[in-house]
Protein backbone atom coordinates (compact mmCIF):
# COMPACT_ATOMS: atom_id res chain seq x y z
CA UNK A 1 0.00 0.00 0.00
CA UNK A 2 3.04 2.35 0.50
CA UNK A 3 3.97 2.04 -3.19
CA UNK A 4 0.58 2.89 -4.82
CA UNK A 5 0.43 6.79 -5.68
CA UNK A 6 -2.83 8.20 -7.61
CA UNK A 7 -2.37 11.25 -10.08
CA UNK A 8 -5.19 13.55 -10.09
CA UNK A 9 -4.46 15.75 -12.84
CA UNK A 10 -3.43 12.58 -15.25
CA UNK A 11 -6.46 11.05 -14.64
CA UNK A 12 -8.70 14.17 -15.61
CA UNK A 13 -6.34 14.34 -19.07
CA UNK A 14 -7.40 10.88 -19.93
CA UNK A 15 -11.44 11.61 -19.38
CA UNK A 16 -10.93 14.45 -21.13
CA UNK A 17 -9.52 13.59 -23.97
CA UNK A 18 -12.21 10.56 -24.22
CA UNK A 19 -14.71 12.91 -24.15
CA UNK A 20 -13.13 14.72 -26.90
CA UNK A 21 -12.88 11.26 -29.11
CA UNK A 22 -16.72 10.85 -28.07
CA UNK A 23 -17.66 14.40 -29.14
CA UNK A 24 -15.87 14.10 -32.43
CA UNK A 25 -17.37 10.53 -33.22
CA UNK A 26 -21.05 12.21 -32.47
CA UNK A 27 -20.45 14.92 -34.63
CA UNK A 28 -19.69 12.77 -37.64
CA UNK A 29 -22.04 10.48 -37.18
CA UNK A 30 -24.65 13.85 -37.06
CA UNK A 31 -23.19 15.24 -40.13
CA UNK A 32 -23.65 12.16 -41.62
CA UNK A 33 -26.71 11.19 -40.59
CA UNK A 34 -27.97 15.02 -41.83
CA UNK A 35 -26.57 14.49 -45.06
CA UNK A 36 -28.30 11.24 -45.82
CA UNK A 37 -32.06 12.87 -44.72
CA UNK A 38 -31.02 15.73 -46.85
CA UNK A 39 -30.35 13.44 -49.74
CA UNK A 40 -33.35 11.69 -49.02
CA UNK A 41 -35.43 14.54 -48.64
CA UNK A 42 -34.18 16.16 -51.86
CA UNK A 43 -35.27 12.61 -53.39
CA UNK A 44 -38.42 12.84 -51.82
CA UNK A 45 -38.71 16.36 -53.16
CA UNK A 46 -38.06 15.35 -56.62
CA UNK A 47 -40.39 12.64 -56.74
CA UNK A 48 -43.09 15.03 -55.76
CA UNK A 49 -42.18 17.78 -58.22
CA UNK A 50 -42.32 15.48 -60.88
CA UNK A 51 -45.28 13.48 -60.19
CA UNK A 52 -46.84 17.37 -60.00
CA UNK A 53 -45.16 18.61 -62.81
CA UNK A 54 -45.37 15.26 -65.27
CA UNK A 55 -47.77 12.23 -65.45
CA UNK A 56 -46.25 9.04 -67.41
CA UNK A 57 -47.15 6.95 -68.99
CA UNK A 58 -46.06 3.12 -70.25
CA UNK A 59 -46.35 2.38 -73.55
CA UNK A 60 -43.92 0.71 -76.71
CA UNK A 61 -43.39 1.45 -80.75
CA UNK A 62 -45.80 -0.39 -83.16
CA UNK A 63 -44.61 -0.19 -86.76
CA UNK A 64 -45.52 -2.62 -89.50
CA UNK A 65 -43.20 -4.55 -91.33
CA UNK A 66 -43.25 -5.67 -94.78
CA UNK A 67 -43.65 -9.49 -94.80
CA UNK A 68 -42.77 -11.17 -98.24
CA UNK A 69 -45.20 -14.29 -98.70
CA UNK A 70 -46.74 -16.23 -101.88
CA UNK A 71 -50.28 -16.86 -103.34
CA UNK A 72 -49.32 -20.51 -103.86
CA UNK A 73 -47.05 -23.28 -102.30
CA UNK A 74 -43.28 -22.66 -103.62
CA UNK A 75 -39.79 -24.36 -103.04
CA UNK A 76 -37.20 -22.03 -102.01
CA UNK A 77 -33.95 -22.43 -103.89
CA UNK A 78 -32.04 -19.65 -102.94
CA UNK A 79 -31.94 -16.86 -100.05
CA UNK A 80 -30.16 -13.85 -101.84
CA UNK A 81 -30.52 -11.59 -98.47
CA UNK A 82 -29.55 -12.01 -94.88
CA UNK A 83 -30.65 -10.53 -91.69
CA UNK A 84 -29.48 -6.62 -91.87
CA UNK A 85 -28.75 -6.51 -95.19
CA UNK A 86 -29.80 -3.51 -97.12
CA UNK A 87 -32.81 -3.62 -99.56
CA UNK A 88 -32.99 -1.30 -102.52
CA UNK A 89 -35.87 -1.56 -104.85
CA UNK A 90 -34.91 -3.88 -107.85
CA UNK A 91 -33.12 -6.64 -105.23
CA UNK A 92 -33.54 -10.08 -105.96
CA UNK A 93 -34.35 -11.47 -102.55
CA UNK A 94 -34.65 -15.18 -103.01
CA UNK A 95 -35.63 -17.61 -105.97
CA UNK A 96 -38.10 -20.09 -106.38
CA UNK A 97 -40.34 -23.26 -108.00
CA UNK A 98 -43.62 -23.66 -108.27
CA UNK A 99 -44.46 -26.64 -106.40
CA UNK A 100 -47.60 -27.87 -108.83
CA UNK A 101 -45.49 -28.63 -111.33
CA UNK A 102 -43.56 -31.11 -109.52
CA UNK A 103 -46.74 -32.69 -107.65
CA UNK A 104 -48.64 -32.92 -110.26
CA UNK A 105 -45.99 -35.90 -111.79
CA UNK A 106 -46.35 -37.91 -108.42
CA UNK A 107 -49.69 -39.57 -108.90
CA UNK A 108 -50.00 -42.68 -109.81
CA UNK A 109 -53.82 -42.77 -110.84
CA UNK A 110 -53.43 -39.97 -113.19
CA UNK A 111 -51.52 -38.46 -116.12
CA UNK A 112 -49.43 -35.23 -115.85
CA UNK A 113 -51.59 -32.09 -117.14
CA UNK A 114 -49.60 -30.97 -119.77
CA UNK A 115 -49.47 -34.72 -121.19
CA UNK A 116 -53.04 -34.89 -121.01
CA UNK A 117 -53.14 -30.85 -122.59
CA UNK A 118 -50.74 -32.41 -125.40
CA UNK A 119 -52.75 -35.68 -126.20
CA UNK A 120 -55.88 -33.64 -126.59
CA UNK A 121 -54.36 -30.79 -128.62
CA UNK A 122 -53.28 -34.09 -130.66
CA UNK A 123 -56.91 -35.16 -131.20
CA UNK A 124 -58.39 -31.82 -131.97
CA UNK A 125 -55.84 -31.05 -134.37
CA UNK A 126 -56.40 -34.55 -136.24
CA UNK A 127 -60.21 -33.99 -136.11
CA UNK A 128 -59.75 -30.81 -137.57
CA UNK A 129 -57.75 -31.94 -140.31
CA UNK A 130 -60.60 -34.35 -141.18
CA UNK A 131 -63.00 -31.86 -141.41
CA UNK A 132 -60.61 -29.84 -143.60
CA UNK A 133 -60.31 -32.51 -146.08
CA UNK A 134 -64.15 -32.97 -146.21
CA UNK A 135 -64.68 -29.19 -146.84
CA UNK A 136 -62.03 -29.92 -149.80
CA UNK A 137 -63.92 -32.64 -151.50
CA UNK A 138 -67.12 -30.59 -150.95
CA UNK A 139 -65.72 -27.04 -152.55
CA UNK A 140 -64.02 -29.60 -155.46
CA UNK A 141 -67.57 -31.08 -155.66
CA UNK A 142 -69.51 -28.04 -156.02
CA UNK A 143 -67.21 -26.64 -158.60
CA UNK A 144 -67.70 -29.98 -160.48
CA UNK A 145 -71.71 -29.35 -160.52
CA UNK A 146 -70.80 -25.61 -161.83
CA UNK A 147 -69.53 -26.37 -165.02
CA UNK A 148 -71.72 -29.02 -165.40
CA UNK A 149 -74.89 -26.41 -165.01
CA UNK A 150 -72.38 -23.57 -167.05
CA UNK A 151 -72.76 -26.36 -169.95
CA UNK A 152 -76.45 -27.36 -169.26
CA UNK A 153 -77.55 -23.58 -169.75
CA UNK A 154 -75.76 -23.59 -172.98
CA UNK A 155 -77.77 -25.90 -174.33
CA UNK A 156 -81.05 -24.86 -172.66
CA UNK A 157 -81.30 -27.62 -170.42
CA UNK A 158 -81.14 -25.43 -167.23
CA UNK A 159 -81.78 -21.98 -166.08
CA UNK A 160 -80.09 -19.84 -163.94
CA UNK A 161 -81.68 -20.03 -160.49
CA UNK A 162 -80.02 -23.55 -160.12
CA UNK A 163 -76.70 -22.36 -161.08
CA UNK A 164 -77.16 -19.16 -158.49
CA UNK A 165 -78.19 -21.51 -155.65
CA UNK A 166 -74.49 -23.94 -156.20
CA UNK A 167 -72.49 -20.54 -156.86
CA UNK A 168 -74.22 -19.68 -153.12
CA UNK A 169 -73.47 -23.13 -152.00
CA UNK A 170 -69.94 -22.95 -153.51
CA UNK A 171 -68.71 -19.64 -151.60
CA UNK A 172 -69.85 -20.96 -148.23
CA UNK A 173 -68.33 -23.75 -148.80
CA UNK A 174 -65.25 -22.13 -149.63
CA UNK A 175 -65.34 -19.23 -146.30
CA UNK A 176 -65.72 -22.90 -144.40
CA UNK A 177 -62.59 -24.34 -145.42
CA UNK A 178 -60.96 -21.03 -145.17
CA UNK A 179 -62.59 -20.44 -141.33
CA UNK A 180 -61.39 -24.27 -140.86
CA UNK A 181 -57.38 -23.74 -142.26
CA UNK A 182 -57.44 -20.92 -139.83
CA UNK A 183 -58.67 -23.10 -136.59
CA UNK A 184 -56.18 -25.69 -137.97
CA UNK A 185 -53.57 -23.28 -137.78
CA UNK A 186 -54.07 -22.17 -134.47
CA UNK A 187 -54.09 -25.89 -133.44
CA UNK A 188 -50.96 -26.56 -134.79
CA UNK A 189 -49.03 -23.82 -132.78
CA UNK A 190 -50.84 -25.43 -129.59
CA UNK A 191 -49.50 -28.74 -130.24
CA UNK A 192 -46.32 -27.46 -130.84
CA UNK A 193 -46.47 -25.65 -127.47
CA UNK A 194 -47.53 -28.18 -125.16
CA UNK A 195 -45.18 -30.46 -127.31
CA UNK A 196 -42.24 -28.50 -125.91
CA UNK A 197 -43.46 -28.48 -122.86
CA UNK A 198 -44.04 -32.22 -122.54
CA UNK A 199 -40.25 -32.13 -123.73
CA UNK A 200 -39.14 -29.48 -121.29
CA UNK A 201 -40.97 -32.05 -118.56
CA UNK A 202 -39.46 -34.90 -119.63
CA UNK A 203 -35.58 -33.48 -120.03
CA UNK A 204 -34.17 -35.28 -117.56
CA UNK A 205 -32.36 -38.83 -116.96
CA UNK A 206 -35.68 -39.90 -114.75
CA UNK A 207 -38.74 -39.15 -117.40
CA UNK A 208 -40.60 -36.26 -116.11
CA UNK A 209 -39.98 -33.87 -113.01
CA UNK A 210 -40.31 -35.20 -109.94
CA UNK A 211 -40.00 -33.89 -106.63
CA UNK A 212 -36.64 -34.82 -105.62
CA UNK A 213 -36.09 -32.50 -108.85
CA UNK A 214 -36.71 -29.45 -107.00
CA UNK A 215 -33.58 -29.75 -105.44
CA UNK A 216 -31.53 -29.49 -108.65
CA UNK A 217 -31.23 -25.84 -108.80
CA UNK A 218 -28.94 -26.24 -112.43
CA UNK A 219 -31.83 -28.08 -113.73
CA UNK A 220 -34.12 -25.93 -113.06
CA UNK A 221 -32.81 -22.71 -114.77
CA UNK A 222 -31.99 -24.91 -117.60
CA UNK A 223 -35.64 -25.68 -117.98
CA UNK A 224 -36.78 -22.14 -117.41
CA UNK A 225 -38.96 -23.04 -114.13
CA UNK A 226 -37.25 -20.62 -111.85
CA UNK A 227 -39.18 -17.32 -110.32
CA UNK A 228 -37.37 -14.44 -108.58
CA UNK A 229 -38.96 -12.20 -105.83
CA UNK A 230 -37.63 -8.74 -106.19
CA UNK A 231 -38.06 -5.59 -103.63
CA UNK A 232 -39.97 -2.84 -104.51
CA UNK A 233 -38.95 -0.62 -101.84
CA UNK A 234 -35.86 0.09 -99.83
CA UNK A 235 -35.43 -1.06 -96.34
CA UNK A 236 -33.34 -3.32 -94.33
CA UNK A 237 -33.49 -7.53 -93.78
CA UNK A 238 -34.79 -7.84 -90.02
CA UNK A 239 -35.65 -12.02 -90.21
CA UNK A 240 -35.48 -14.82 -92.53
CA UNK A 241 -38.37 -17.34 -91.77
CA UNK A 242 -37.08 -20.45 -93.97
CA UNK A 243 -33.98 -21.63 -95.28
CA UNK A 244 -32.87 -22.52 -98.61
CA UNK A 245 -34.22 -25.88 -100.64
CA UNK A 246 -37.67 -25.91 -98.51
CA UNK A 247 -40.89 -26.12 -99.54
CA UNK A 248 -43.23 -23.10 -98.35
CA UNK A 249 -46.72 -23.35 -98.48
CA UNK A 250 -49.27 -20.62 -99.53
CA UNK A 251 -48.99 -17.72 -96.96
CA UNK A 252 -46.44 -18.45 -94.89
CA UNK A 253 -44.07 -15.29 -94.07
CA UNK A 254 -40.85 -15.64 -96.32
CA UNK A 255 -39.08 -12.79 -95.31
CA UNK A 256 -39.51 -9.55 -93.42
CA UNK A 257 -37.99 -5.75 -94.29
CA UNK A 258 -38.28 -2.92 -92.32
CA UNK A 259 -38.95 -0.08 -94.67
CA UNK A 260 -36.97 2.97 -94.10
CA UNK A 261 -39.64 5.30 -94.89
CA UNK A 262 -41.76 5.96 -91.78
CA UNK A 263 -45.07 6.40 -93.53
CA UNK A 264 -44.68 3.01 -95.12
CA UNK A 265 -43.93 1.71 -92.09
CA UNK A 266 -46.73 3.61 -89.90
CA UNK A 267 -44.89 4.17 -87.25
CA UNK A 268 -46.51 5.24 -83.64
CA UNK A 269 -46.17 5.71 -80.16
CA UNK A 270 -49.02 3.42 -78.23
CA UNK A 271 -49.74 4.28 -74.68
CA UNK A 272 -51.10 2.22 -71.82
CA UNK A 273 -53.66 4.93 -70.21
CA UNK A 274 -55.50 4.17 -67.54
CA UNK A 275 -59.54 5.92 -67.36
CA UNK A 276 -58.85 8.24 -64.42
CA UNK A 277 -55.73 9.45 -66.14
CA UNK A 278 -57.75 10.84 -69.52
CA UNK A 279 -57.97 14.14 -67.92
CA UNK A 280 -53.96 14.97 -68.63
CA UNK A 281 -54.20 14.02 -72.34
CA UNK A 282 -56.42 14.63 -75.32
CA UNK A 283 -56.26 15.37 -78.58
CA UNK A 284 -54.09 18.14 -78.53
CA UNK A 285 -51.51 17.03 -76.23
CA UNK A 286 -47.57 17.23 -76.82
CA UNK A 287 -45.61 14.20 -75.38
CA UNK A 288 -42.13 13.63 -74.33
CA UNK A 289 -41.40 9.81 -75.43
CA UNK A 290 -38.62 8.37 -73.28
CA UNK A 291 -36.52 5.44 -74.58
CA UNK A 292 -33.91 5.39 -72.79
CA UNK A 293 -31.72 7.75 -70.45
CA UNK A 294 -30.07 8.85 -73.69
CA UNK A 295 -32.47 9.07 -76.33
CA UNK A 296 -36.24 10.85 -76.18
CA UNK A 297 -38.22 12.40 -78.63
CA UNK A 298 -41.37 14.39 -79.36
CA UNK A 299 -44.61 13.12 -80.56
CA UNK A 300 -48.42 14.17 -80.67
CA UNK A 301 -51.50 12.30 -80.01
CA UNK A 302 -53.74 11.17 -83.08
CA UNK A 303 -56.30 9.67 -81.67
CA UNK A 304 -57.93 8.78 -78.29
CA UNK A 305 -59.49 5.25 -77.40
CA UNK A 306 -58.82 3.40 -80.27
CA UNK A 307 -59.38 0.21 -78.11
CA UNK A 308 -58.45 -1.07 -74.82
CA UNK A 309 -55.58 -3.62 -74.09
CA UNK A 310 -54.70 -5.68 -71.52
CA UNK A 311 -51.73 -4.27 -69.32
CA UNK A 312 -48.72 -6.61 -69.16
CA UNK A 313 -47.93 -8.22 -66.00
CA UNK A 314 -44.46 -6.78 -66.04
CA UNK A 315 -46.26 -3.36 -66.19
CA UNK A 316 -49.16 -3.69 -63.70
CA UNK A 317 -48.66 -2.40 -59.69
CA UNK A 318 -48.98 -5.25 -57.12
CA UNK A 319 -51.50 -2.66 -55.25
CA UNK A 320 -53.66 -1.99 -58.31
CA UNK A 321 -56.94 -4.11 -59.85
CA UNK A 322 -56.50 -2.09 -62.92
CA UNK A 323 -55.84 -4.49 -65.72
CA UNK A 324 -56.96 -2.68 -68.38
CA UNK A 325 -56.16 0.46 -70.03
CA UNK A 326 -57.18 2.38 -72.82
CA UNK A 327 -54.94 2.87 -75.48
CA UNK A 328 -54.42 5.98 -77.15
CA UNK A 329 -52.04 6.61 -80.51
CA UNK A 330 -49.30 9.09 -81.12
CA UNK A 331 -47.67 10.31 -83.88
CA UNK A 332 -43.98 11.33 -83.81
CA UNK A 333 -43.14 14.72 -84.39
CA UNK A 334 -41.11 15.64 -87.61
CA UNK A 335 -37.61 16.96 -88.48
CA UNK A 336 -36.22 14.98 -85.02
CA UNK A 337 -33.09 12.83 -86.00
CA UNK A 338 -33.22 9.49 -83.90
CA UNK A 339 -31.54 6.38 -83.54
CA UNK A 340 -32.73 3.90 -86.03
CA UNK A 341 -33.04 0.55 -83.56
CA UNK A 342 -35.62 2.95 -81.03
CA UNK A 343 -38.46 2.39 -84.37
CA UNK A 344 -38.60 -1.43 -83.63
CA UNK A 345 -41.83 -2.94 -83.18
CA UNK A 346 -42.78 -3.68 -79.60
CA UNK A 347 -39.75 -1.84 -77.74
CA UNK A 348 -40.97 -0.33 -74.61
CA UNK A 349 -40.91 2.87 -73.47
CA UNK A 350 -42.09 5.87 -71.55
CA UNK A 351 -44.82 8.74 -72.69
CA UNK A 352 -44.22 11.82 -70.36
CA UNK A 353 -46.91 14.76 -70.59
CA UNK A 354 -46.22 18.06 -68.58
CA UNK A 355 -49.25 18.35 -66.81
CA UNK A 356 -49.61 22.72 -66.65
CA UNK A 357 -49.07 21.98 -70.10
CA UNK A 358 -52.41 19.65 -70.71
CA UNK A 359 -54.34 22.10 -68.39
CA UNK A 360 -53.75 25.21 -70.27
CA UNK A 361 -54.72 23.34 -73.23
CA UNK A 362 -57.87 22.59 -71.77
CA UNK A 363 -58.64 25.65 -70.80
CA UNK A 364 -57.77 27.09 -74.28
CA UNK A 365 -59.38 24.05 -76.41
CA UNK A 366 -60.07 20.77 -75.39
CA UNK A 367 -60.53 18.37 -78.15
CA UNK A 368 -62.40 15.94 -76.83
CA UNK A 369 -65.00 14.44 -78.95
CA UNK A 370 -68.53 14.28 -77.26
CA UNK A 371 -71.47 11.70 -78.23
CA UNK A 372 -75.07 13.09 -76.95
CA UNK A 373 -77.17 9.56 -76.20
CA UNK A 374 -80.08 10.92 -78.25
CA UNK A 375 -78.34 12.93 -81.18
CA UNK A 376 -75.20 11.17 -81.61
CA UNK A 377 -71.36 12.49 -82.17
CA UNK A 378 -70.96 15.56 -81.14
CA UNK A 379 -67.17 17.49 -82.66
CA UNK A 380 -66.04 21.04 -83.04
CA UNK A 381 -67.64 23.32 -85.62
CA UNK A 382 -68.15 26.61 -86.66
CA UNK A 383 -71.94 27.57 -85.60
CA UNK A 384 -72.58 25.54 -82.79
CA UNK A 385 -74.83 27.20 -80.31
CA UNK A 386 -77.50 27.81 -83.64
CA UNK A 387 -77.18 24.20 -84.63
CA UNK A 388 -78.30 23.19 -81.03
CA UNK A 389 -80.65 25.71 -80.82
CA UNK A 390 -82.34 24.34 -84.27
CA UNK A 391 -82.42 20.80 -82.73
CA UNK A 392 -84.13 22.32 -79.43
CA UNK A 393 -80.63 20.73 -77.45
CA UNK A 394 -79.68 23.13 -74.80
CA UNK A 395 -76.39 23.52 -75.01
CA UNK A 396 -75.46 23.04 -70.97
CA UNK A 397 -76.65 19.37 -71.29
CA UNK A 398 -74.21 18.43 -73.98
CA UNK A 399 -71.01 20.03 -73.57
CA UNK A 400 -68.56 20.76 -70.19
CA UNK A 401 -68.69 25.03 -69.68
CA UNK A 402 -65.13 24.65 -71.01
CA UNK A 403 -66.25 23.28 -74.97
CA UNK A 404 -68.89 26.25 -74.41
CA UNK A 405 -66.45 28.69 -75.84
CA UNK A 406 -65.85 26.01 -78.86
CA UNK A 407 -68.37 25.27 -81.48
CA UNK A 408 -70.18 22.17 -81.61
CA UNK A 409 -71.71 20.12 -84.39
CA UNK A 410 -74.48 17.67 -83.98
CA UNK A 411 -74.82 14.77 -86.75
CA UNK A 412 -78.14 12.89 -86.69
Amino acid sequence: MKEFSFSTEERQNEIESILRERKRKIATQQIVFTMILLVIIVIILLWMGKKVLYTEFDGYINTDLNTIRHADDIYILETNKDVGDFVAPGDTLFSYVYSHVFYSHESTDSEPTVVVQNRNMRVDYGLARQDLEVLKVRVKELKKQLETEDHNIRFGLSDNLKKMKIEQELAEAEEQYNAQRRKLGVLWNAFKQTTQAVQKASNNENGFLRVQDMRNVELMKELGLVRYSIAVDSGIVTKVYVPELILVLRGEPIISIQSFDLHRNNVSVVAYVMPNQMKHINRNTQAEVIVNDDVSFTASVLMLGTRTEEIPGELRSTLSRDHTAVIVVLGIDTNQIIPFWTLVKNIPVRIRVNNFDTEEEEEEEADYMMFHTTHGLIRPTEDAETILDTLNIPCDSIVPDSLMTDTIHVQQ
